[in-house]
């Protein structure tokens, strides 16, 4: 079976769900030129108006994705976006619903909104860019659907492991030594939500890491021993032949097919 300690650095990026991925460089340069900049302050939610019209890039902070879910136990799937990210692609074509999905400002933050008409524009005025938009809408859609079959189907002890493991590679940690640090501070009640487990499971988890010698933590920044992820395959619901959680179904998606496809 295949490891994910084997993988390249971009096949370990690949390899990840909890994190979207980052923004192409075309695309953040038609967002730049496009947006506009909204500073925000931690504990706001973004207005139900931003979220409808207007995709939503991160420059600087966190912010948390939020979908409600139909089950009271488990009220909510929790995303985290760090900076270089778009937050979602859902109303790309569609003037879609919001009323189970909110985004709260987790740290102060600054935000670039763009109109998704623009977005929609590009089919007329730059279609390879458009279609861009297109093969990461549909990446990001994969990959959102992989981490709900995650975490519905997974132990709360391989959902910890294969975080810690995404929170490393997202923030480009070199895998060259016996302990990596982890470079941001999530709350005890927010890494629970994001694994939709429990806080009381969290800290049991936790506790036995540490005891494994497999996490310490050091200036309020938490360690973690490499030996944990010597078991984790590349894909998180196991395929063997997994090279990262890419999958094949998206090479049928071609830049120059899809350009075809739209000038028909």
């Amino acid at each position: 079976m295949a490891r994910v300690m084997s993988l390249s650095p971009e096949m370990k990026g690949k390899s990840t769900i909890f994190f979207p991925d980052i923004v192409k460089p075309d695309i953040m340069s038609f967002i730049k030129e496009n947006g506009e900049l909204i500073t925000l302050s931690k504990g706001e939610l973004i207005p139900k108006s931003i979220l409808l019209n207007n995709f939503i890039y991160l420059n600087t902070g966190l912010i948390f994705y939020i979908k409600r879910t139909n089950n009271y136990t488990k009220p909510k799937f929790v995303n985290v976006i760090i900076p270089h990210r778009l937050t979602d692609y859902h109303l790309l074509l569609e003037n879609n619903c919001t009323c189970c999905k909110s985004i709260k400002v987790a740290r102060d933050s600054q935000i670039t909104i763009v109109d998704k008409s623009l977005i929609k524009n590009l089919i007329k005025e730059d279609i390879e860019l458009f279609t861009r938009f297109m093969f990461d809408a549909n990446y990001f859609t994969e990959r959102q659907t992989a981490l709900a079959i995650f975490l519905l189907t997974s132990s709360p002890e391989d959902k910890l492991i294969k975080f810690l493991f995404d929170i490393l590679v997202a923030f480009k940690t070199e895998f060259i030594s016996m302990w990596l640090t982890i470079d941001i501070k999530l709350t005890r009640e927010e890494v629970a939500d994001i694994l939709h487990i429990s806080i009381i499971k969290l800290d049991l988890m936790l506790g036995s890491l540490k005891k494994q010698g497999m996490l310490k933590k050091e200036k309020g920044l938490f360690s973690i021993n490499t030996a944990l992820f010597s078991e984790l395959s590349p894909c998180p619901l196991g395929r063997e032949d997994a090279q990262g959680c890419k999958s094949n179904n998206m090479l049928k998606f071609k830049m120059k097919n899809m350009i075809e496809i739209n000038n028909i």
